[in-house]
């Protein structure tokens, strides 16, 4: 056997893609990688989604230590199979530099040492970006850009907080986590281009030689809504689903300062979803999912004040839930429950931040009644059973529902703070295995029975949730 039964069930959603397999993580579990970061919050987020995936040596470097024995007992946690510690990182198998730009040039020289396949991710404000070097040369073109493009913009970053850079970095540490681990497995493209994103705008684009220099200096740039921190401790979020996705966003907002997090989910924590969601345990496998959330939560947040629903969401208990939240985000696995949201929050008012994610790819959109196109515009009726197949029969590579959960929280936090575009007319298509975001325009459909011009729904619907003989509940969340 290539893995031991308990590693099987751990890794499971990773085994059934094609790409990777047993043998696949095999070689994940035998590769080893270096962090580097100014501190344990800039690179918490990487770690965590190397740890989960599987990778079985990290090796971190922080400026300031300071909660570095916290996180790594938290690591240890979430998988025994994993050796971390502090160190240099020499005889790591690839490397991860995630900082602001003052600190990756910073950090030069450490790059340069006993060279190997090197991920560069930058963040500031809204804006990030992400380099992959797989030679000393590309690096060192990257580097002397960089130090270009901060030498024109000649910002200073002040004190204060900012919620857009909390939020650009999350996304950076899954963007990372994610590359290092196809340069382990050999899949997809890394990325050769300079990835650039800003997520006030939701623009995401592959910089090539003719613009990378001008994105970087772009995001070198502090703009002054980049260094607007508004105040979040009067907001309520709602997240249906404590998995793959309500992880990172309930861990982003948490840290944002969003006061009030309201968490639904009837599951218990199983060893097989330790692999994406992050905000689980071993030690807490039977608990749960919305207390082993409110657990985590609390730990990186105790002031937050988190509601718990440890129930199955339908249509006799969905607008109570929601009732008294500001936005809520859709973090679930299935159409029956995404359709039974998507219609409560029409009736309710209620904004809905959604997104989903099966094998290597995404999806991000955001639905404002009355003020763009509704889930059922451009899917007007719960597809049939098996139809399309869930995560639980294709799989997903571990940081692909981090990096879209923490679009949503991007998104939350935008809503809340009146900051930003908000992608209502638009949805928003993840390749990650190739590095690709695409957007394509959406359009309210006046045949929508929901929201069209002669609507037919006018109250909510039933919304079967159908399991086949033998299949895992489609009731569960991601």
């Amino acid at each position: 056997m290539i893995l031991e039964r308990e590693q099987i069930n751990r890794y499971l959603r990773h085994i059934l893609i094609p790409e990777i397999s047993g043998p696949g993580q095999k070689k994940l579990l035998g590769s080893s990688v270096f962090v580097c970061g100014k501190n344990v919050t800039d690179t918490a987020v990487a770690i965590y989604y190397l740890a989960a995936a599987g990778v079985g040596h990290i090796s971190c470097h922080f400026d300031d230590s300071t909660g570095s024995d916290r996180l790594l007992a938290s690591i240890h946690d979430l998988n025994d199979d994993v050796f971390i510690g502090l160190s240099d990182g020499s005889n790591s198998d690839f490397r991860i530099f995630l900082g602001r730009p003052e600190f990756i040039i910073k950090k030069q020289e450490l790059m340069y040492t006993s060279f190997v396949p090197s991920v560069v991710s930058l963040y500031q404000g809204w804006q990030g970006g992400l380099q992959i070097s797989q030679d000393s040369d590309c690096l060192q073109t990257f580097l002397s850009r960089l130090s270009t493009a901060q030498q024109i913009s000649g910002n200073e970053v002040p004190a204060n907080t900012r919620n857009g850079e909390l939020l650009s970095n999350c996304l950076s540490g899954a963007l990372c986590a994610m590359e290092v681990i196809k340069l382990a497995l050999g899949i997809g493209t890394a990325v050769a281009d300079f990835l650039y994103f800003n997520l006030l705008s939701m623009e995401f684009l592959k910089a090539d030689e003719a613009e990378r220099n001008h994105k970087l200096t772009e995001l070198c740039t502090l703009k002054p809504e980049d260094c607007r921190a508004t105040p979040l401790e009067d907001r309520k979020v709602l997240i249906v689903g404590t998995g793959g996705l309500g992880s990172p966003a309930a861990y982003a907002l948490a840290l944002a300062g969003v006061g009030t997090i309201g968490l639904v989910d009837y599951d218990t924590v199983e060893i097989s979803n330790l692999n994406r969601q992050i905000l689980h345990s071993r030690s807490r496998i039977g608990m749960p999912k919305v207390e082993s959330a409110a657990v985590f939560l609390k730990s990186i947040n105790p002031g937050l004040t988190i509601n718990r629903y440890n129930i199955s969401l339908s249509k006799e208990n969905v607008f109570n839930i929601i009732a008294g939240y500001d936005v809520v985000i859709d973090a679930v696995d299935n159409f029956p429950t995404r359709f039974l949201l998507n219609d409560a929050c029409f009736f309710a008012g209620k904004p809905m931040i959604d997104a989903g994610v099966i094998r290597f790819d995404g999806t991000f959109r955001t639905i404002l009644p009355q003020k763009g196109p509704c889930y059922r515009c451009t899917l007007p009726d719960i597809p049939a059973p098996d139809s399309i197949p869930s995560c639980a029969e294709s799989g997903v590579l571990g940081p692909v529902p981090g990096i879209m959960g923490f679009i949503q929280s991007a998104e939350a936090v935008k809503f809340l703070s009146g900051q930003g575009n908000l992608v209502n007319d638009r949805m928003i298509f993840f390749d990650g295995l190739f590095s690709e975001f695409c957007t394509i325009k959406l359009n309210r459909n006046a045949s929508c029975p929901l929201c069209g011009t002669n609507p037919t729904i006018h109250e909510l619907q039933e919304y079967e949730f159908i399991c086949p003989d033998g299949a895992e509940d489609n009731r569960k969340f991601l």
